[in-house]
């Protein structure tokens, strides 16, 4: 029997391979199960359709070629007229299967070499030896097919494993090759037909190979693409080949039409620009001279202003440090390292955070905690004795449970108060209760609340003390004046260091665009004493080259995988096993079989 995770893989397999449209309100299943033989021969084949009937019509109509038909969902008739199959569905989906002598359009087969040599699969059990492998997949006609093969291999017998176009999975301690292929898809798309398996056999016996095999992801990957085209990419690339074989020849470019309908102007632009660089190398020296005269002259004052500007920090910062000095911060006990332009803003930053008034709290706490938690303590016995009847009164509420009193503890004391409880009973249930009380589980109990209960009381308090204390409020104030006045005082020298920052980006762009047109104007009285025309013969042999680089790509690569794309165009209606009614949205999936022995 087959392992329940591999079924699981398998499974899965089957869900992502068929492509299932569920919201299609016409959705059609195909499933073609079949048995075949090493070398691909058929042995069994059943095709089962399922036609999904969400309106709940009385009459569902399909196409098809199988014979022996029979209904394998429920007890619905139907009518065979030619290919016509009307079935009386009343209301209700249908299930049904049938057979075909049409051969699978994708059929796996398995070959394999022991050292080197051919043999067939079935006598793998009896050798020893390196076995190579291969899994293809023959077709009568070339229609691209999604596979995917998972081959079990035995519990013994195979090791140094390894799988080209595959992976290797671990099933429940057993091994299994799970490989791939993609038969019938163009060869300019490098798309793998068969993959293959090597390993060190000592008499391993195959058993099977199980194949999933659908068109539909690849024809609706197709319609998915074709469906965001909004263009014709054929006409495209003749576009942009007319183009480069113009530029490559050197004769007028067309006129094209599409995407590429902007180039020729662009191009002819380009080269009538080049034209006009020649009568205008000049005016263009004139200008790059004057410029880089006017420039040097900024440049030449930019030392003595980022000088200035360096100054007029140090003098803020010195100002800065004076008042901080005067502050009393260190009398308090607090350290303020000295002021620099790089640090400036990291230690103002941390001294307003020590004036927070969470901070400011949290360091009273303590102080006030040490009044506060002596005052509580003292009446510990009342906290005890509270915590004693509560926890006497849990007690009593559980003896009456378990003695079936449907009573609670309070209306139980009221019971006993009014006489209306028997005196014996009374007597049994406050042993009970006084023997519960005094268990170490319960005495511990108790301790633990009143420990409890003391430290929220201890927090409570003081709470309320930081809250109403005059002198902690004092020192919340003093810290909030703190902390706006160095607030106050970072923002102002942020202000600062941002007018020095500008400055000195201002005159790095001034120094830098002097260099910049100096070189613009030894370069422009270059290109003038030497003339243009070199530029314009490079730009033209650069578009020459570029025309000669790109061609044998797009009339080579680019042309055949366009051929590819044009000849899934028109091969949905095959993907099929039996026909395809257009009335039914159809997904088919092929699940094979593979004997070994």
């Amino acid at each position: 029997m087959m392992n329940k995770r591999i079924i699981s893989i398998l499974l899965a397999l089957l869900m992502a391979m068929s492509c299932v449209t569920a919201i299609a309100e016409n959705a059609r299943h195909e499933r073609v199960y079949a048995v075949v033989g090493a070398d691909g021969t058929v042995q069994s084949l059943t095709d089962s359709i399922r036609l999904e009937n969400p309106e709940g019509l009385d009459v569902l109509s399909d196409s098809t070629l199988l014979t022996g038909i029979e209904n394998v969902g429920g007890d619905e008739t139907f009518a065979l007229d030619g290919q016509t199959l009307t079935w009386q569905a009343k209301g209700k989906d249908i299930t049904y299967q049938g057979t075909s002598d049409k051969p699978l359009p994708v059929t796996p087969e398995i070959s394999a070499t022991l050292d080197g040599q051919e043999v067939p699969v079935s006598q793998l059990k009896d050798k020893t030896g390196e076995v190579m492998l291969t899994v293809s997949y023959s077709q009568p006609e070339a229609l691209p097919h999604l596979a995917a093969s998972v081959l079990l291999l035995p519990e013994t017998g195979v090791s140094d494993l390894t799988v080209e176009n595959g992976t290797v999975l671990s099933l429940s301690g057993r091994q299994a090759v799970l490989g791939w292929a993609v038969p019938g898809a163009n060869d300019a798309l490098k798309l793998p037909s068969r993959f293959t398996v090597r390993f060190q056999g000592d008499h391993a016996e195959l058993g099977w190979m199980m194949t999933f095999a659908s068109a539909d992801p690849i024809e609706k990957a197709w319609r998915e693409i074709d469906s965001r085209m909004d263009f014709d990419p054929q006409a495209e690339l003749d576009d942009v080949v007319a183009l480069l074989t113009a530029l490559q020849n050197g004769d007028p470019l067309p006129e094209v039409t599409g995407k590429a309908s902007e180039l020729p102007g662009k191009i002819n632009a380009l080269n009538d620009g080049l034209a006009d660089l020649n009568s205008g190398a000049q005016t263009l020296a004139a200008g790059a001279a004057e410029l880089d005269s006017g420039l040097a002259t900024l440049s030449a004052n930019s030392e003595a202003l980022n000088n200035g500007a360096d100054d007029i920090f140090s003098a803020i910062l010195e100002t800065a440090n004076q008042q901080l000095a005067a502050s009393g911060l260190a009398e308090a006990g607090i350290e303020v390292p000295e002021l620099t332009p790089d640090n400036y803003a990291d230690t103002l930053t941390a001294l307003i955070a020590q004036f927070d008034s969470e901070t400011v709290l949290a360091a009273a706490r303590p102080q006030v905690e040490a009044v506060v938690r002596p005052q509580v303590e003292a009446n510990e016995e009342q906290i005890r004795g509270a915590v004693t009847d509560e926890v006497r009164a849990q007690v009593l509420g559980q003896v009456l449970a378990e003695a079936g009193m449907d009573t609670d503890a309070e209306a139980y004391a009221s019971a006993v108060e009014a006489g209306q409880v028997d005196e014996a009973a009374r007597q049994q249930v406050q042993a009970a209760v006084d023997a519960q009380m005094e268990t170490d589980a319960v005495k511990e109990l108790i301790e633990a609340k009143t420990a409890e209960q003391i430290e929220k009381l201890v927090s409570d308090n003081t709470d309320q003390a930081l809250a109403t204390d005059e002198t902690v409020a004092a020192k919340l104030a003093q810290a909030q004046a703190a902390h706006d006045t160095l607030q106050s005082l970072l923002d102002r020298l942020n202000g600062v260091n941002t007018f020095v920052t500008g400055l000195k980006t201002y005159t790095a762009g001034v120094d830098q665009a002097a260099t910049g047109a100096s070189d613009l104007s030894v370069g422009a009285a270059a290109l003038h004493d030497s003339g243009t025309d070199a530029i314009q013969a490079k730009i033209t042999d650069a578009e020459k080259e570029a025309a000669e680089k790109l061609l044998p790509i797009l009339n080579g690569d680019v042309s055949t995988v366009l051929e590819a794309y044009n000849q899934l165009a028109g091969q949905a209606g095959t993907a099929g096993y039996d026909l395809r009614d257009e009335a039914w949205d159809t997904t088919t999936l092929y699940v094979i079989r593979t004997d070994f022995n």
